[in-house]
């Protein structure tokens, strides 16, 4: 998953670049804020399931927006 400057400036674009189990857990945690057992029953799975998937997707971010910053830094210095 690579993602440019300009789009990274993007959360949903950010959210789009994400596996759809990743997309789905975080847009009902996050975007519709619904507890941890909500959404392991709508997804028919258990609540730590859910707890790892939001996990593994939050630093994925993490680490595409820090590599982000990193080519971008790296751009500038002789």
């Amino acid at each position: 998953m690579t993602i440019d400057d300009k789009s990274a400036t993007r959360p949903s674009t950010l959210l789009d670049a994400l596996p759809e189990r990743y997309r789905t857990v975080l847009r009902l945690r996050l975007a519709h804020r619904l507890p941890v057992e909500q959404v392991a029953r709508v997804l028919g799975t258990s609540t730590e399931t859910v707890l790892l998937t939001q996990h593994a997707a939050m630093n994925l971010l993490r680490r595409e927006l820090a590599d982000g910053r990193r080519n971008k830094i790296e751009r500038w210095m002789p």
